[in-house]
């Protein structure tokens, strides 16, 4: 017994030993206290679920979504005071709860006190706000039942993880012209590759053709072997190559201008959602963080209604710092990319630091375009032409909060 119980239980005794209602009425009011909050300690948090149901796992900036919490308690004790500390990536935005501080580094913490009645159940909506791009987490939750007083009597933490993606806005590329935009797949009489969807028919079975090129039923009907015909195409790719970086100097500074990154993203996504929307092949690279081993971001240049999906969540994850140098990425490109492919890269920075990784890109066989962005666009145009590199100006106005359009222009 405690020494609480063992006060009460003295209250009781001397209460009726001296007729005194009052000490017996004392007495036993905190003897059922000191019981219930024994029970609350040792039972308090046996069958009680907790539940986060969000609306979606994807969004994009400016959307909104539901969250629901859901609290059972399915026991006949009943819960006075159940409170639950739900973290979650510091910068998420509750629309009716914002997020308190927490003791845990880039953690805030979503609190909310229950009180709930034997086999009971009870359902709290909530809304996110998709205000910045990003790649948001719920962690742990930590229930905390407590007696009628307030007081914690049991603590408990369960691992609830799951995950968000903030997409970022794409915006209409316009100005572009037909010199910036590609044409996408079509039949040519000549070219390098045939496209295995345009089937011409069969021709003789030459030494050296693979086996899987063998038309089966046509060399069954012919009695001699003839291999399948391609037409040759001329798919275009295109892959976009961001620069995270936006300061001058080493990238492992981690300084970055927050609004020009932003914008950068925002850019990066217009021109591929322009791109495939033209019929082009487009991926994205990046020399930034994805919340993945690899040190660098990137999808490999694709057609498809899914594509702009699998861009659009690699910048939603991306990292507002650099992992590498530009000119590191740029000189991974040619073992990843087809042979001819157009490079497009979109920088904020001087071309001069990685003018010689464009040209050697060149040199390899790709066509390289370089975009500039930012408020010393117009210089590094001028600067990348010197170079011997086309170049064009971007820009996103007024910001790429509110922008319509991505402008680009000579």
């Amino acid at each position: 017994m405690t020494i609480v119980g063992a006060g009460a239980a003295l209250l009781l005794i001397a209460g009726v030993l001296s007729g005194a209602p009052g000490l017996v009425l004392l007495g036993l009011l905190s003897l059922v206290t000191t019981g219930l909050s024994g029970l609350w300690s040792r039972r308090g948090l046996d069958r009680v679920r907790y539940e986060r149901r969000l609306g979606a796992d994807r969004a994009v900036v400016g959307d909104q979504l539901e969250l629901d919490l859901a609290v059972e308690n399915a026991k006949l004790l009943p819960l006075a005071w159940l409170a639950t500390d739900d973290y979650a990536t510091d910068g998420l935005v509750v629309v009716e709860h914002p997020l308190a501080a927490s003791d845990r580094p880039g953690l805030g913490v979503l609190r909310n006190v229950w009180t709930l009645a034997p086999f009971e159940r009870v359902v709290r909506h909530f809304h996110l706000a998709a205000a910045r791009r990003g790649h948001y987490r719920f962690e742990i939750v930590r229930l905390t039942v407590a007696d009628l007083f307030g007081r914690g009597v049991a603590s408990a933490e369960h691992h609830e993880p799951a995950t968000l993606i903030i997409r970022p806005r794409s915006v209409p590329v316009q100005g572009t012209g037909g010199q910036l935009v590609p044409l996408g797949s079509r039949r040519a009489r000549q070219g390098l590759l045939e496209d295995p969807v345009l089937f011409a028919g069969v021709r003789p079975f030459q030494p050296g053709d693979p086996r899987r090129r063998i038309h089966q039923r046509a060399s069954a009907r012919l009695g001699r072997p003839v291999s399948k015909r391609f037409e040759p195409s001329t798919a275009r790719h295109v892959l976009v190559a961001l620069d995270v970086q936006t300061h001058p100097g080493p990238h492992w500074l981690l300084a970055y201008d927050d609004e020009l990154v932003e914008s950068l993203v925002v850019a990066a996504a217009s021109l591929a959602r322009r791109f495939l929307a033209d019929g082009t092949a487009c991926g994205l690279a990046a020399n930034g963080w994805t919340y993945s081993l690899a040190r660098t971001g990137f999808v490999a240049p694709r057609a498809g209604a899914d594509q702009l999906t699998r861009i659009a969540d690699l910048l939603g994850r991306l990292s507002s710092t650099a992992s590498v140098p530009f000119s590191h990425l740029l000189a991974t490109l040619p073992g990843r990319l087809p042979s001819g492919c157009l490079v497009v890269t979109l920088s904020s920075r001087d071309p001069a630091t990685f003018g010689p990784a464009l040209r050697r890109l060149r040199s390899s066989g790709f066509e390289v375009r370089h975009i500039a962005f930012g408020p010393r666009g117009p210089a590094w145009v001028a600067r990348a032409r010197r170079l011997g590199i086309d170049a064009t100006l971007a820009r996103l106005e007024p910001d790429w909060r509110t922008s319509d359009a991505l402008t680009v222009a000579g």
